[in-house]
């Protein structure tokens, strides 16, 4: 670290400015899942409904969404300045390379109001992004050093701050993944430490995986227990991956199913679906064709073929406590699908790669015909820029930084489309980290083609004054 990367820059004031101006001039965004978080609804994950409790026991009804907007805003804006000075230490950067991270990493909050359905702005909305993204901004930064020096602080924080994502939303568990893909690279390829040690160094990450996985449930169980009177995880998680099962099925899978009231059920929702086409067969043809179709039909599957066709029907058979009659719905979904999958597991699998494919477009650009071949370009260029960069310098920290950065993107498609669709809102965690990874690559890509030329330039002049 140098003496320059140590003093303060104006360009932290970017941010700072930013989110004031958002906090001043906005207003306090209510969207189709706010009241769920209000209402500390068994769907959601308890982080962010338990950040609106404490601020509403605390301010009162009257004043606390105002007071959550204040704290989310100044969240982002810490969250931003802090992953900018953490880049900026690691790589030593300049005062433009500064200010270009500094403004990507605001390009989500520019970018989500302007071009999603909803106009949802971030840092102002009641929705569990307002946490989960900045909290993912300290994670990756803590990961970043924990990959680039070591030290248990960093692998602790980033640790914690992997706990707290997977309790804000679902997808995010694999947060906890990445910390250990992490931890595992220290431990096995940059310790320096003996063999044996090692493999220690090893166990002890998947230790520390197993604990967080089986803390986060714990967590997960007292929270419902307090405030809705079961310990149970949340509800709803295997009714959400139906609805993508489901669509990938025909009529006749029911027959496979065994358990009578899951097949009956089955029925149910195939009969509406099919009703509806909301079902492959009435997809147009195309690869992306066929996501779009899904993605159009994920919600009314979910909630209007499935989850308000089988309350009703539960209702009718006397079961009315709606929080078990949703343990018992997860129940019914998951002996569907263990029925079903193997028949349409094909079908199901192109789906999923064909919703994944629309998500990887996402973390980088949106879809549409002519951006889907610039997400293509900007994918490929990145693998191989990563490939090229490892291939010359094995320690390359641009290229691990931006390999890293790859990751979490790709996690997080990849973890989505197993349960939902691959929306904007969903895939901003990793794009402003993608360009940032790629900007320094291609900043140290080039400084290292620049050297070699003027060796090259120094070495021709020495030749002719000889």
């Amino acid at each position: 670290m140098t003496e320059r990367t140590k003093r303060f820059t104006p360009v932290f004031l970017i941010p700072v400015l930013f989110f004031a101006g958002v906090w001043l001039l906005g207003e306090t965004g209510i969207y189709n899942d706010s009241n769920q978080y209000i209402a500390m609804h068994i769907h959601r994950e308890p982080l962010y409904p338990f950040f609106l409790w404490v601020l509403r026991s605390l301010a009162g009804e009257g004043a606390y969404l105002e007071i959550a907007r204040f704290f989310q805003n100044v969240l982002a804006a810490f969250s931003a300045v802090w992953l900018t000075a953490c880049i900026r230490k690691q790589f030593a950067a300049g005062g433009v390379l500064t200010s270009l991270i500094c403004l990507i990493l605001l390009a989500p909050h520019v970018i989500t109001p302007l071009f999603s359905a909803s106009g949802l702005v971030l840092s102002n909305g009641i929705i569990s992004e307002a946490l989960g993204l900045p909290l993912f901004y300290l994670f990756f930064g803590q990961c970043l050093n924990l990959l680039l020096d070591g030290g248990k602080k960093a692998g602790l924080w980033a640790l914690l701050l992997a706990l707290a994502l997977s309790l804000t939303r679902g997808q995010m568990m694999i947060a906890i993944l990445l910390w250990a893909a992490c931890a595992l690279y220290r431990a096995l390829l940059r310790s320096g430490l003996p063999f044996r040690k090692r493999w220690k160094g090893a166990a002890a990450v998947l230790l520390c995986v197993a604990a967080a996985f089986c803390g986060r449930s714990a967590l997960v169980r007292t929270y419902n227990l307090a405030f809705n009177g079961y310990f149970i995880n949340n509800t709803f998680g295997s009714v959400g991956m139906l609805a993508n099962v489901l669509y990938a099925a025909d009529r006749e899978d029911g027959e496979r199913i065994g358990d009578e009231k899951a097949r009956e059920l089955f029925y149910l929702s195939f009969d509406l679906a099919w009703e509806r086409e909301a079902n492959y067969r009435f997809a147009p043809e195309g690869f992306l064709n066929r996501a779009a179709h899904l993605e159009g039909q994920h919600d009314a599957l979910k909630f209007e073929i499935i989850e308000e066709p089988w309350r009703a029907w539960h209702d009718r058979m006397g079961m009315k406590e709606y929080i078990p009659e949703n343990v018992e719905s997860d129940r019914v979904a998951g002996e569907i699908m263990k029925s079903i999958l193997p028949s349409v597991l094909g079908r199901w699998l192109y789906d999923y790669l064909a919703l994944s494919a629309c998500g990887l477009i996402r973390s980088v650009a949106v879809v549409h015909p002519l951006l889907n071949w610039y997400a293509l370009a900007v994918w490929a260029g990145m693998l191989s820029l990563i490939v090229f960069a490892f291939r010359k310098n094995p320690g390359s920290r641009a290229a691990l930084a931006a390999a890293f950065a790859v990751l979490a993107a790709a996690a997080n498609v990849y973890a989505t489309s197993l349960i939902i669709m691959c929306l904007s809102r969903y895939m901003i965690y990793g794009l402003p980290l993608f360009y940032i990874g790629g900007l320094l690559l291609l900043r140290e890509v080039c400084y290292k083609i620049y050297l070699r030329f003027h060796e090259a330039h120094c070495l021709k002049k020495e030749k002719r004054l000889y």
